[in-house]
Formats: C-alpha cells, structure tokens, sequence
C-alpha cells in the first residue's frame, strides 16, 4: 500500500506541474485606470476576459503585454525584486519574467524547453509554484489638500516687526518623484492597494509625514524671513519661496529615504498672537507719525481735547482737573506737543518721508517763540484759559490809559473821567536845570545833588 500511495502522489505530482503550467501559458494583458488622488500604489490586474490565465494569478508569463496609462509609474516586479520601472505612457511588452510560455514569441523551440524546465522546477516542488511576479502600478500625480495647521504659534523673524509669533494654517501638495525608493522604503509588496491616507494620516490623526512637514514649518519660514526678507503678512504671495525652503527642508527625509518631493504650499491664514499683534499696532502707529507730521499734530491736539473734557468732566472740580494736566505736561510733553503743532503750523509742506522708520534723517524746525500766555508760575505756550501747569486763570489784560487818584481807571483824556482832575505830571527823568540824571534803578531825590534845584 506504501509504495502504491508515493506512485500515487508522485503521479499526483507530475500531472499538477503539467496542468499548472499549461493553464499558464496564455499571456495577460495589464493595464490601470486613474489612481485619483486617494491611491499612491495598486496591484496590476489581468484585464483578458477569454483567453484569461486560468492558473495561478501570481504568475505572469514571459510576453504578456502592459499598457501604461498617463500619470503612472509601472514596476515589474519578478520574485519580489523591480525588474523594470516604466515612466512614460504607452504599451509595453514584459520580456524578463521567469515565467515561460510558449507564446511568448516566435521561438517556439526555445519556449519548449524553459516551459519543459519550468514543469521540472514544479514537479520537484510538489506541484507547487516557486515564482511570483506582479506588475504595480504607482502614482505620479499631484497629490493635493493636504491639510495643516501650527497647534500652537511658530517664532518669524520678521524683518519689519522683529521676533513675532504666528498661527498658520493652509495645504500642501506631495508628488512620488522616485517609484523605486518609495516603493522599496514605504509601500513594499502590497497585496492590493496602498492609500494616501495610511501613508499621511489625516490632520486629527497624523502619521510621520505630516507631523514631519509641521516639524520644519518653523525652519521653513525663518529661511522665508532671513533670506527673502519676506514680512509676515506677504507670506501667502511668496508661495513658490516657501515651497523652495520646504522642500529643501525636507529633502533628506522625503525624497532621498521616501522618494516623495513637496510640490506646493498654499497659505489659508496667517495670525500673529495678542502680544505680537499689540506690538505690530505700535509700531505701525509710530511708523506713521513719525512719517507724517500732520498725522501726529492731529492725534496730539485730539489727545490735548480728550484730556479737557476729562478735565472738565472732573468730579473735584475743574482747576484740580487741569492741574493734572499740568503735571503730566510737566513729565512728558506740553513742550513737546507745543513744539509739534509749531512745526506743522510753520511748515504746512513739510516733506512726509523720513521720521523713525522712513529711512531718511528728519530736518530740524527752525525755533520759533513759544506762542500763547506764559503764567507766574514760569508755564509758557499756554492757549487756553488756565495754565497748563498749575492751573491758573490767565490774567486780564492790563487796561489802557492812566489811573486817576480816585480809583478811575482807563482815562484816555488829560482829565479823570469820574472827577475831573488833571492828568498828573509825569515824574522828571533828571534835573532840568542842569540836567543830572539817577544811575539806573536808583530812586529819583527831592532835591537834585548837584545844584540843589526841586526835583519832585
């Protein structure tokens, strides 16, 4: 019975080789649709219908035929090794399988005897099949949104505002730009299909590549602001320049080891945090009256009319509230406030380029007197009805005319107004007889000192 039963499998044997390899003998025909932009590698699969391989799928005879459809790479691949990566369109016939057929050309005599080999190889496997080759298809088109976004604010060196932090968030573009690499570095062997998503993940739940690219964000836009000198607020319309700085970011990491290149960036937003954003204000705002003198005399007298009617609106009362005023223009500015308002007053056409950050050096106005009343207590330039520094009253202008004896004020006449006495005398500057004269600032005497004629 023993020897019965290995007669039996040996024939066994031999007639599954023989079958095996003759339903093996018909070409395939390969060929794949668009990959779109979810698939990165698919597994070719045999598109004949009648003369379909009616053995194992996993062989693919010598001579079968391949046709390359635009925006893919092919890779024969025979035993697990790429035999061959095809990058142009168009049909092609696979020429290097291990797999036999005697259809394969029109050598018929040499096909006999590999098939024959073949058989033999089968046969002393049991019937079983020792090849594998697989034809796979891998994409080489654009691969767009691919979302991102900075979870927390990034440091840009901007060339304007210095040191800010910023938000951004946008999407990018990657190509396979060698099918070799990245099919021997990422993909491998697959039994089906390899997809976009395993191989990026999706933004709340990233694989390596993406959280790579988020990585030298920062590294990317430091290279944007140092070298291209590119403000923050124009990151969005130097996309090619980020795109450069990414990709030379990440060449070592995706295209020398994964055989993939970034092919665009595009910019959704760019925010600056709170603190970056009240400084960018500030410096804006200083840019501007520093170029534009008539810009800073206009927020001047705005601030010099805010702070009256705060003044004025003062709950322990009006002078108390101008007496503030006065000693916050004694610690900063009406000085300086009066001396801007001069300037634009005395020079209306002022040239507006120039100031703190206009690149040119600012001319000096001419010094002009201080204008308005100057109070007791030293204040001077005041305009309006209190001084501004203690708070004064301005005083009332001294009355023309003279003073008559009886309290009359501003008599223009040579007689008083209310009693009619004469305008007195103006007091002698000297003697007029011979005619001595006081030292300056001396007292004039009763009597002249030098011929003791009345001088009062």
């Amino acid at each position: 019975m023993g020897l019965i039963s290995l007669f039996k499998n040996v024939a066994g044997t031999v007639g599954s080789a023989v079958t095996s390899q003759i339903t093996d003998q018909y070409l395939e025909f390969f060929t794949q649709d668009s990959l779109g932009e979810d698939i990165l590698v698919k597994k070719g699969v045999n598109r004949m219908e009648k003369g379909k391989n009616k053995g194992n799928t996993e062989v693919i005879s010598n001579g079968s035929v391949i046709n390359v459809p635009e925006g893919t790479y092919c890779l024969l691949v025979n035993n697990g090794e790429i035999v061959e990566c095809v990058d142009e369109a168009g049909p092609y016939r696979w020429e290097t399988s291990s797999a036999p057929s005697i259809l394969a050309n029109t050598n018929f005599g040499e096909n006999i005897k590999q098939v024959i080999g073949d058989t033999w190889n089968r046969m002393r496997m049991g019937g079983e099949i020792q090849q594998q080759q697989r034809v796979y298809f891998v994409n080489k088109l654009e691969l767009r949104d691919q979302n991102f976004g900075t979870p927390t604010p990034v440091p840009y060196p901007d060339p304007e505002y210095r040191n800010i932090y910023i938000r951004l968030n946008g999407t990018f573009s990657f190509r396979v730009a060698d099918p070799v690499t990245f099919f021997r570095s990422v993909s491998g062997n697959v039994k089906d299909e390899y997809t976009v998503a395993e191989f990026m993940g999706i933004p709340s739940k990233p694989q390596q590549p993406r959280l790579e690219f988020l990585d030298h964000i920062t590294e990317a836009l430091n290279g944007l602001a140092s070298q291209d000198r590119v403000m923050f607020s124009l990151i969005d319309s130097n996309r090619t320049k980020l795109r450069k700085h990414m990709q030379d970011c990440l060449d070592e990491d995706w295209y020398q080891a994964r055989g993939i290149v970034v092919e665009a960036v595009a910019i959704a937003g760019v925010t600056p945090d709170d603190k970056s954003r009240e400084r960018i204000e500030q410096v804006d705002t200083a840019k501007l009256y520093g170029q534009d003198s008539n810009a800073l005399a206009a927020q001047v007298a705005l601030g010099q009319t805010e702070a009256m009617k705060a003044a004025g609106a003062n709950a322990n009362g009006a002078v108390n509230g101008f007496m503030g005023m006065g000693m916050m223009g004694a610690v900063g500015g009406n000085n300086a406030t009066a001396a801007a308002l001069n300037n634009v007053a005395q020079n209306p056409q002022q040239p507006q380029g120039g100031g703190f950050f206009g690149g040119g050096v600012a001319q000096a106005a001419p010094a002009q007197a201080a204008a308005g009343w100057s109070c007791e207590c030293g204040q001077t330039g005041n305009t309006g009805k209190f001084c501004s520094n203690c708070g004064k009253p301005q005083p009332a202008p001294a009355p023309a005319g003279w003073t008559c004896e009886c309290g009359q004020t501003g008599n223009t006449g040579k007689f008083c107004g209310n009693c009619g006495k004469p305008q007195p005398a103006a007091a002698p500057a000297g003697c007029a007889k011979c005619g001595w004269k006081p030292a300056d600032g001396a007292a004039l005497p009763k009597f002249c000192p030098e011929c003791g004629s009345p001088l009062q």
